[in-house]
């Protein structure tokens, strides 16, 4: 994993400078109200605003399958049933902390120099957390990845300071009850600070007094996930889950792994499209080729 000296923003500048340096327009806050068809081929696509920007050679959605279906207003039904069907993974509850120093971690000091640290005490405890997080529940013991990106770029703290951040894995979108059976709350506005407190003490138990190394923390629930970016639907950050029912050939569909819709020029590309999510923006490369005749 690359990090980008100055904050991950620094990737997206550069590649909005890499496409306008060739001509190209980045246009953002321009939400798209429907993506535009006739006779079967994709036209282009029309803003909230009323604007209309017609497409030569291809539309690009690169949305959450269910997006696809309402913002075209109906493909085809199997293909469209299919969309609306498509299973999202559990989701996911960040925590952001300023710190003081980064963890001692007790498996040793060298972990220190690492950019990401996965906290899992077995493939059992990771199964046990998917099911409960399907199934609508607080897993007892969630995963969780911590990122120290100040370990390789000091520059995104003040001297002398870090920023870790939490990755929960699993979560419910939508809770039914907890795990470990001590949560009451079900509404992730009152279940966050419990539930980031039981994230707490797993990090403790690693990492021996973090916990006094905490200077300020922001939690961030799978819901905010969503009402910030509609396409974590559920907070699901992987766009789908990645069962074989729903991967390679059938990702998100069989029949359209490369991201083809019934409607000619429009593609499908992200997470939800073969090989799926953490694959360095494998779906949108693969397309980018196959656009430009590779």
């Amino acid at each position: 994993m690359v990090l980008a000296r100055g904050g991950v923003d620094a990737v997206t500048g550069a590649m909005v400078k890499a496409i306008r340096d060739r001509g190209g327009v980045v246009e953002c806050n321009a939400p798209v109200s429907r993506i535009l068809h006739e006779g079967g081929t994709a036209t282009g696509v029309e803003l909230a605003d009323g604007r209309v920007i017609h497409a030569r050679k291809a539309v690009v959605a690169g949305v959450a399958p269910s997006a696809l279906v309402k913002l075209t207003g109906g493909m085809a039904p199997d293909f469209d049933g299919a969309m609306q069907r498509f299973a999202h993974a559990p989701g996911t509850m960040m925590i952001h902390l300023a710190m003081s120093d980064l963890p001692e971690w007790r498996a040793g000091e060298e972990l220190k120099s690492f950019a990401y640290v996965h906290l899992a005490p077995s493939l059992d405890q990771m199964a046990l957390t998917y099911q409960q997080a399907a199934a609508g529940l607080l897993p007892s013991e969630p995963i969780l990845v911590a990122g120290q990106p100040t370990a390789a770029d000091p520059s995104r703290a003040p001297e002398g300071k870090h920023v870790l951040w939490l990755q929960v894995r699993m979560a419910p979108g939508e809770i039914r009850g907890d795990g470990a059976g001590e949560i009451e709350a079900t509404d992730w506005k009152d279940a966050a600070a419990p539930f980031a407190e039981r994230v707490f003490d797993i990090l403790e138990s690693y990492a021996p007094g973090t916990r006094e190394k905490v200077l300020s923390h922001r939690i961030v629930t799978p819901a905010e996930l969503e009402a910030d970016n509609p396409n974590l639907v559920g907070g699901d950050s992987i766009c789908g889950s990645h069962q074989l029912a729903q991967h390679f050939l059938f990702r998100p569909v069989y029949g359209h792994s490369d991201g083809s819709t019934p409607i000619r020029n429009l593609h499908l590309t992200g997470a939800a499209v073969w090989p799926g999510a953490g694959t360095g923006a494998g779906s949108g490369y693969l397309l980018a080729r196959k656009l430009v005749g590779k």
